[in-house]
């Protein structure tokens, strides 16, 4: 396994190419210097980005709750670890506000967490939001179905055709949602 925070060439090219990909994916059109296209490419990267950046937080503080220190995880991404530390540790992450019609669950452990997001998806909250410890839900009025997969499950992730949409991610969960059928 190699201790590198960039991967194989190879690999780079194949990731580079999927996310071109992803961020074309909703800009349809004959010409690929149209104006319209490139800037819908821009703001599709500029959101690749930023959720990249909010999983690898994510992975992070994951990593070091499972016992690796902050100066390994520096060292795999080539800073100190006072700077990986201040980057990625819960402390230094602000929480953003809990809007009027939401709620804050938590908090909760991980083996908890499920038995008390299906408690709220039965009053009718829907989560929004999932972090460390704690879930940011919204009042709907219709109840509320919720799974949590881990992406290192070898099932694959619910599907839209069934109803499924993704709620959240929390390295390395990914949380679904569905309104609950009437029974």
């Amino acid at each position: 396994m190699t201790s590198t925070a960039t991967g194989a060439p190879e690999r780079e090219a194949a990731l580079a190419v999927e996310l071109s990909r992803l961020a074309a994916a909703g800009t349809p059109t004959d010409r690929d210097q149209d104006p319209e296209r490139l800037l819908a490419a821009v703001a599709a990267f500029h959101d690749i980005s930023r959720v990249a950046d909010a999983l690898q937080a994510q992975a992070a503080r994951t990593a070091h709750d499972a016992g690796v220190s902050w100066a390994r995880i520096g060292a795999l991404l080539g800073v100190s670890r006072q700077a990986v530390q201040q980057r990625f540790d819960p402390n230094y992450v602000g929480t953003p506000p809990v809007s009027a019609d939401g709620r804050l669950l938590g908090p909760v452990t991980r083996a908890e967490e499920m038995a008390h997001l299906e408690a709220a998806g039965a009053q009718g909250w829907k989560l929004v939001d999932a972090r460390h410890g704690e879930h940011r839900l919204v009042h709907t009025g219709g109840a509320w179905e919720v799974q949590r997969v881990s992406i290192f499950a070898p099932r694959p992730l619910p599907a839209a055709s069934d109803g499924w949409e993704a709620a959240a991610t929390r390295f390395p969960d990914c949380f679904y949602v569905r309104p609950r059928s009437a029974a």
